[in-house]
This record gives structure tokens, sequence and C-alpha cells, in this order.
């Protein structure tokens, strides 16, 4: 189970589209800790007639943190030399780590699960310790929790109900919190993520391991049906389900949750789902799947800061995956299971005598990989040392820093400057107004693009488009006073070049936005009435984008505002699925206009800064000609598309 558990998840984060669900592999792995953990605390107790939480403690430490310990050095003195430029929040992120707070570090600091890139920057290798986190509270917490209800309690219906209520309390928690925006809050809260936990503890309470295990044939034979059943609803759920549907806070993980369930109790027993679980592949996976969670997130993210986009290619998933599942096969033989075994003095002290050994002048041959290894050890402490005590750096060029910081200082002069609702249209056939002075050209005169024509595009009934066309003096008139713009850090580099457009439009773009950050945003705005008759939204940089999502966000603006989608473009893995979505949406919705940036960039990477995603000023131009070109699109009385001479390039 726990091979199948952490090759999901491998899976989700190497953007595996089949796997848009597999980060519900963490549930499994939540379950099933729930379950041994419960068993365990349990056993120990009906055996001794208390809770020896000493002894309790020390093995879950002597288990988790030598491994955890290892991989922080290893991955800080590595990122210390090929992205410096994280080092920042890389001591807080580390510092959140050997606290086991990763999860409430990653919530107060507005950290989402479901977006991974910021400027200029791979994503941060440690930010899947959240789940490790919450694991390690639950084993605080619980063994508590649990001896209040043993000792309150008696009979096993009564502990397995007080522990599924507690389940359901966690899961309501999570539906109460929960908001279309980014759910991440709800998703890394120990309070609100607590139900695969508690499911697999109320699994031990009704069904311990001994008992399992000497069920009869007739009730094997269940087990495994549960097993399969089980097994279905998960492999379903993580082809199903994607981070962003809001079905699965909580009703997608309590199904997850309950699927695994069935298939840790089929698992356990001498059944059919036993056997095909317990196969030597799947078995010697499972045994090391606790190191090979721990390397393959910072093996993703350290690839895509050495080789950038190639890291994206299907032959480098494997490639990553042959190294972390490398890294955890040397982590298990040389520190987890020496350590489990012997203990750490015992382990370091062997460690020592053999570094002597090697040191000591004799004719015979030393031992060399001790001191290979010993040799690699200071260095790695040493460099991680050093990371986390230099100030950090910046891997952006200082012109893209510039203009960031530039279109940051914009995007909030715009949020300060707004008024509520004054100076919005409240329908969409509403006129502009009349001193508006942005033109549907550009301020350098430069020709919009084509424009993708949406479901409201002028059609059949009307005269010839060549004959239709008004001169380009006569386009139709837009204020950026009639315009809210929210996106990510593409439009804060282009901010200055929106705001000069389009003067007076509201801009609230920030770094490392995604979709689901995005919505919040505008659901606030709209809360508040301060919604424009444009919106332009331009998020797909930093994560996936859904049809939901896109429904959601049609479904916030309201019916009678126009919608501009941009598109994206940059070398992330969901750049032709997110186009996809939203060119679709651009063609099946009404006041709906596709600005095809991605067509009007591509092949013109000298306009870009050299992380292929950014715009310099003269690519933020362009994308400016592109929006504007775009909301022509959807004005009332907006000539046929085809009146928008095509552009050869940007010029």
């Amino acid at each position: 189970m726990r091979a199948l558990a952490v090759l999901a998840v491998m899976g989700f984060h190497e953007g595996v589209s089949e796997l848009s669900g597999g980060f519900l592999g963490v549930d499994v792995f939540f379950v099933l800790s729930g379950f041994l953990i419960t068993d365990l605390l349990v056993s120990h107790y009906d055996r001794r007639g208390r809770l020896d939480l000493k002894d309790f403690w020390s093995r879950r430490a002597r288990r988790l943190l030598p491994a955890l310990a290892l991989m922080l050095i290893v991955v800080t003195a590595v990122a210390t030399v090929i992205e410096p430029a994280q080092g920042n929040s890389l001591r807080l992120a580390l510092l959140a780590a050997v606290t086991y707070t990763s999860n409430w570090y990653q919530i107060l600091h507005h950290v989402s699960y479901f977006a991974s890139l910021g400027l200029f920057t791979a994503p941060p290798p440690l930010d899947h310790l959240w789940s490790l986190a919450i694991e390690e509270q639950f084993y605080l917490i619980w063994p508590l929790i649990l001896w209040l209800i043993i000792f309150r309690l008696n009979g096993r219906r009564a502990r397995v109900t007080a522990t599924l209520i507690l389940a359901a309390l966690s899961a309501l928690a999570m539906a109460l919190e929960y908001s279309p925006g980014d759910p991440s809050l709800v998703y890394y809260g120990t309070d609100t993520h607590a139900s695969a936990l508690l499911i697999g503890a109320a699994v031990a309470l009704a069904l311990p391991l001994a008992t399992v295990a000497s069920l009869p044939a007739t009730q094997v034979r269940r087990l495994d049906a549960a097993g399969v059943v089980g097994l279905v609803l998960l492999a379903w759920a993580a082809g199903h389900f994607s981070g962003a549907d809001p079905a699965v806070y909580p009703v997608g993980l309590i199904l997850a949750a309950v699927g695994a369930a069935g298939l840790v109790v089929a698992a356990a027993g001498t059944g059919v789902i036993a056997a095909m679980t317990g196969l030597p592949p799947l078995r010697w996976l499972g045994i090391r799947s606790y190191g090979i969670y721990l390397w393959h997130w910072p093996v993703i993210a350290l690839a895509g800061a050495i080789i950038g986009a190639r890291a994206n290619s299907a032959w480098m998933w494997f490639i990553e995956a042959a190294v972390s599942i490398g890294l955890a096969c040397v982590s298990w033989q040389f520190v987890e299971t020496p350590i489990l075994r012997d203990g750490f003095l015992a382990t370091c002290a062997r460690w020592r005598v053999r570094v002597d050994e090697g040191l000591r002048p004799v004719t015979a041959r030393r031992p060399v990989v001790p001191m290979v290894v010993a040799a690699s050890a200071l260095a790695a402490v040493a460099v991680a040392g050093y990371g986390v005590a230099r100030s950090p750096g910046s891997a952006a060029p200082a012109g893209l820093l510039r203009q960031v910081a530039e279109g940051q200082r914009i995007s909030a002069a715009s949020q300060a400057q707004s008024t509520s609702g004054a100076q919005a249209q409240s329908t969409f056939g509403a006129q502009p107004n009349s001193g508006a002075t942005s033109q549907a050209t550009s301020p350098t005169g430069l020709t919009p693009t084509v424009v993708r024509p949406s479901a409201s595009s002028p059609s059949s009934g009307s005269p010839s488009p060549t004959s239709a066309c008004p001169s380009a003096a006569r386009l139709p008139k837009v204020s950026g006073r009639q315009v809210t713009a929210i996106g990510d850090s593409v439009m804060v580099a282009s901010a200055a070049a929106l705001d000069a457009a389009l003067p007076g439009i509201y801009i609230d773009a920030e770094v490392g936005r995604a979709m689901v950050n995005g919505l919040a945003v505008i659901q606030s705005l709209a809360a508040r009435g301060e919604l424009r008759h444009y919106v332009v939204v331009g998020l797909g940089t930093n994560g996936p984008v859904s049809a939901a999502q896109i429904r959601q966000l049609r479904r916030l603006i309201g019916p009678n505002r126009g919608l501009i989608l941009i598109n994206t473009f940059g070398p992330m893995p969901w750049e032709s699925s997110v186009n996809g979505v939203l060119d679709a949406a651009a063609r099946q919705m009404t006041h709906v206009s596709l600005a095809d940036w991605h067509a009007a960039i591509a092949g013109h990477n000298g306009l870009l800064w050299p992380d292929g995603i950014h715009p310099q000023p003269s690519g933020a131009r362009v994308y400016v000609r592109v929006v504007l070109a775009a909301i022509q699109a959807v004005l009332p009385h907006a000539p046929p598309p085809a009146c928008y001479q095509a552009v050869s390039g940007p010029r």
C-alpha cells in the first residue's frame, strides 16, 4: 500500500495528467498511519494496562528523524550551490521542518500546495513536508486522546464511535472553512485534515491486526471484496479529482480515506489483496516509501533549477524517480536501518571507529568508503551551514527585478486610488464614458493582434467583414476606469504598460498567484461591488486551470460583465492544458474573449527574460496589445473579429 501511495504522489508532482488526483496518496498514508499507530498503542495497553508514551515517542523519533536530518542537510547544501535565491525562504522552511510545523508555516506564508512557480525560481524544495508535520502532530496528540477514550469509554463500539465523531468534526471544519479560492488553508490544517488519520484509527479500534489475521475464510473473502472496492475507488479518485475541484473538500478526501480503509484492512488479512500488496517489488518499495517521499520532491524541484524546461519531459520523470529511489535506498541502508537496529549513539560510534581506522597510518590497505562518506558528510554540513548563515542573493536578472518592483508599485497604487463602484458600469450593455482616452491601439501605435471569437462575436446576418470594418480611428473606445485586471507575475511585469495604455485601470497582480488564489480575489471584489465592467484575468503560470474554475469565475463576475482570459506561455508542464481550457471557454461562453498571448509571443523569446516566462518591457507592450484587442472583442458594438489585423510578429 505504501508503494502505491508514494507512486501516486510522485506521479502527481511530476505532472502526469492521468494522476490529477494523485495527491490523494497522502491520505492513503494518513489512513495507514492512523491504523498502525492506534493498533500499536492499543495492543501495548492491552498487554501492560498502560500506555508507555515515552517509549512510543522515542521510537517514532528514531524512525523519522535520522532520514529527515540527512535529507535536510543534503538538500540545503545543494540548494545553496544551485539555487541561492531561495536562501531566506529556505531558512524559514528548515526551521518549520525541524519543528514539524511546516503545514502551519505554509498556511501563515500563503504557500499554495497547488501552485508551484514563483518569480524566476524553482519550486521550494521542502514544501512537501507539510504532511509529515501533520502526522507528527498526530503522533503527539492522538496518544493522549486515545488514552482518554480508553479510560472513559468501555467497549469497542463506543470507542470506534467516538473516534468517528472526531473524524466527522474534522471533515465538518474543512467544509466550513473551505473557500472557492485557494484550498491550501484547509488542506494544510491539522484540524481540518485529520479525518483520514482518525478513520484509520477507528478501523484499528474496530478490527485490530491480531483479529484480522485470524479471521475465517468467509470473513477474509469479505475483506477482499472491501479491498477491491477500495482500490477501484482510489484509482477513480486519483484520475477524476483535481486540487481545484471544490468537491474534494471534504467529500473527495473522505471517499479516498474510506477507500484506503477498505484496502488497509484487506491488506492486513490473509486473502488475495494481502498477497497482491505483499508482492516483493511492492514490499521493497513500501519499506523505503518514507525515504522516497522525503527525497522525491527536492529532486524534482532542484532538477527544475538545474536544467529548466527539460525537467518537464517524460524521460526526466523516470530519471528523477530513479534518483529519488536511489537516495532513499542509501538512506535506508546506511542511516535508517543501523539506527533502528542499534540506536543513534551506537551507530555514530561505529562510524567513528571506521573513520579512525581509515586515518591510521598503517601499511595495510585502509578502508576508503568510510573516509569518502565522512568527508562528504562534513562537506555537506559545511555548505548547508554556510547557506543558512549567509545573506541570500537573487537568481533573477536585475532588470526583471526592477520591472517587477515597478509593476508591484503600479498595482498597489491602482488599488489605492480605486473607488468602490462609482467608476464601474453595472450592466454589460452600458456605453463607455465619453471622456475615455484609451484606444484600441496602444500609445505606441502598435496594431492589435487577432483575437479568437467568443460565442458573443458577431456572426451571421452581418455584412461582410471588410465592408463592415470601420477605420482605425472609429474603433470603439474603452476607458481604463472600466477595467479590472487580476493576474500573476506576468501581469506584474506588464503592469506599467497596462497602466500607460489604460489609465485608471484597476490592477491586482501578484507573484506566484494561481487561479485558485485569483478566484478568492475576484470573489472579494465582487462581494464589495468593486468589479468593473470588463474583467481581465491572466492566471495560468503557476498551476493548472480547470473548466470548473472558469465556470466558477464566470459565475463570480456575473453575466453582464465582459471576461477577457489571457492564456499562458512558458516551460510549464500544464501550459497546453491551461490554454486548451481557456480557448474552449472563449469559444463556448458569451461575453468571453481570449487574449492569445501564447500566439503573440511564441517564436519571439528575445522579448522575454531568460526564464522564458516574463516579458521584457518590449514584450510587455505586446502583452498589452493582445489584451486591448481582446477587450475590443467583447464591446457591445464591436466590429467583426476580422477587423482586427493580425501582426506578423511583435514590433
